[in-house]
C-alpha cells in the first residue's frame, strides 16, 4: 500500500491493487481453461515460472505433488518479461510470484455467489489474511491454476510473493 501511494504521487496517477475478481479476469484473458494457455500442466511451458525441472534441481527442495515436466530455466523468481504474454498482453499471470489482491480472504467467498451473477464480487470488509493469486516459482502447476486462490497475512514477507498495480486514472 505504501508503494502504491508513493507511485501515485510520483507519477500523478491513481494506482491500486486489483480486486480478486479483476485479477482473475485479467489472468483468464477471455479463456475458460485451467491456465490461460490451456487445460494441461504442460500448457504452462513458455508462459509461467513454476516448480518444474529447474526448481527440482534446488538442493533440499521437495514437493508433495510432481514437479512440472518442463524446464523453464529459472530456479527462483524470473525477471518480468521472460515468458509469453496472455491474450490481453499481460505477463507472468501464472507462477513467478503470488500476487496480492485488495480483497480480504474468505475460503467460502465463491460459494456465497454461486447462485447469483455478481460483477466484481468483493471479499469480506475485514479479515486477517489478504487474497493472493497466481502461484509462484515454488508451486507445482495445480497451485498456479487461474481459479486457485490463497490467503496470506499482510505481515508475511518472502521471495515468492509480489504484486501488480492497476492504474485507475491519470491526472496529467
Amino acid at each position: 500500500k505504501a508503494f502504491v501511494d508513493w507511485l501515485g504521487k510520483e507519477e500523478a496517477v491513481e494506482y491500486r491493487l486489483p480486486t480478486e475478481a479483476e485479477w482473475e479476469y485479467a489472468c483468464r484473458a477471455g479463456t475458460t481453461a485451467m491456465f490461460n494457455g490451456g487445460n494441461t500442466f504442460d500448457a504452462l511451458d513458455g508462459i509461467a515460472n513454476v516448480a518444474d525441472q529447474a526448481c527440482k534441481r534446488i538442493k533440499g527442495i521437495t514437493q508433495t505433488a510432481p514437479f512440472a515436466a518442463f524446464d523453464d530455466g529459472w530456479q527462483f523468481t524470473a525477471p518480468v518479461g521472460r515468458f509469453r504474454p496472455n491474450g490481453f498482453g499481460l505477463l507472468d499471470m501464472h507462477g513467478n510470484v503470488w500476487e496480492w489482491c485488495a480483497d480480504w480472504y474468505d475460503a467460502e467467498e465463491y460459494a456465497k455467489h454461486q447462485d447469483a451473477m455478481v460483477e466484481d464480487p468483493r471479499g469480506p470488509a475485514e479479515g486477517s489474511h489478504r487474497v493472493v493469486r497466481g502461484g509462484s516459482w515454488y508451486n507445482v502447476p495445480r497451485l498456479c491454476r487461474t481459479r486457485y486462490r490463497g490467503g496470506v497475512a499482510p505481515v508475511n514477507r518472502n521471495d515468492y510473493q509480489g504484486f501488480r498495480v492497476l492504474a485507475v486514472s491519470s491526472q496529467r
